[in-house]
């Protein structure tokens, strides 16, 4: 799942890397996954390895064809997480919202989505958003995401009733 977020957003991807911080991120491969380190960091400074380089290993490593490395585009996902730790939060609360359990919640309604949205877009940015949700898997309709997030188009005058 975290190998398919970050594909998602793969245009995006240099407004993950900004809040990636390289040195801590090698650390937690280094202790995770010593192929992986070995692999990509072995015999450089890891103080001198900058976001280019992580940029260059996702290409390989999330982005190629095949499975993709689960475990690294998860940790890329928590660096961006903790940076944005409000606008995930507030989500988060969203969420809990439709259900005190948000991994229950199998759907959330245009309606309730674009409510989300047009709060969430008064405080955070549309791309910024847009990342949340996709990193994080938050269970609004495609069309919804695409025509709000994606495209930055207002909510519709009305709903379908089927909501």
């Amino acid at each position: 799942m975290p190998v398919e977020a970050l594909r998602s957003i793969q245009d995006n991807f240099d407004h993950i890397l900004r809040h990636v911080r390289p040195k801590r991120l090698i650390g937690e491969m280094a202790r995770v996954d010593k192929a992986f380190y070995f692999r990509h960091f072995k015999g450089y400074n890891a103080a001198k390895i900058g976001r280019g380089r992580l940029k260059k290993i996702a290409q390989k490593e999330i982005f190629a064809d095949g499975p993709g490395h689960e475990l690294f585009a998860n940790l890329l996902i928590i660096h961006w997480n903790n940076a944005n730790s409000k606008m995930y939060e507030e989500t988060v609360a969203h969420v809990q919202t439709i259900n005190e359990d948000v991994e229950k919640v199998e759907r959330i309604a245009p309606r309730q989505a674009h409510a989300i949205i047009d709060d969430m877009l008064q405080r955070h940015d549309r791309i910024g958003f847009l990342l949340c949700v996709r990193l994080n898997g938050v269970r609004f309709d495609e069309e919804v995401i695409q025509s709000r997030l994606v495209r930055g188009e207002s909510a519709p005058e009305s709903f379908d009733e089927e909501e």
